[in-house]
């Protein structure tokens, strides 16, 4: 890389891997022959700081110091279309941290920077989530997020050492299913 590496996400199985920094670029990597085999510049940003993959390896989102997220659809930023396939723009302060849930139904951005800057993307419409978070729940500085491998839960922790676990994603089974 020619700037400072601030973010990784692996894509293909592990084989791999994308990275980004203070040189606004996002970088592919194969890591059979551990060469980058692409390199383009997020749209608009100037200091990268947080990469996440859908667990499909189809889009790939990029979050930037200045609080903008450009989501894209791998394909096509290899194939040459540097138009993010859509940008968010609700957060004001650094993305810290990106994460798909299982599905790609789901994109988690936040900003440790400001209190309660966690805000979740319904991904096939990218619409925020309007009832995320909880109007009477503080969630004081969020510092990381991950969601259950089946997708039902998301758990957050926060900079005061905190950690609760979200919502369910899933309805419960219902007791009268038989499989």
């Amino acid at each position: 890389m020619n700037g400072t590496a601030r973010s990784l996400a692996f894509a293909d199985d592990g084989q791999q891997l994308l990275s980004s920094g203070g040189d606004g670029q996002v970088y592919h990597w194969d890591l059979r022959t551990r060469a980058c085999f692409h390199k383009a510049v997020d749209a608009g940003c100037i200091n990268s700081t947080s990469l996440s993959t859908s667990p499909n390896g189809k889009l790939f989102a990029a979050g930037s110091d200045s609080g903008i997220v450009n989501v894209y659809n791998r394909e096509e930023f290899l194939g040459g279309k540097r138009k993010p396939i859509k940008t968010i723009e609700n957060l004001t302060t650094k993305v810290d941290f990106l994460k798909f849930n299982n599905d790609a139904q789901i994109l988690a951005i936040s900003s440790s920077m400001k209190k309660n800057s966690l805000k979740l993307i319904h991904v096939p419409s990218f619409t925020v989530f309007s009832n995320w978070p909880p109007l009477k729940k503080s969630l004081q500085y969020p510092l990381c997020l991950d969601f259950s491998p089946g997708g039902g839960f998301m758990a957050m922790g926060n900079a005061g050492g905190k950690f609760s676990i979200g919502f369910s994603l899933n309805p419960p089974p219902n007791q009268d299913d038989k499989e």
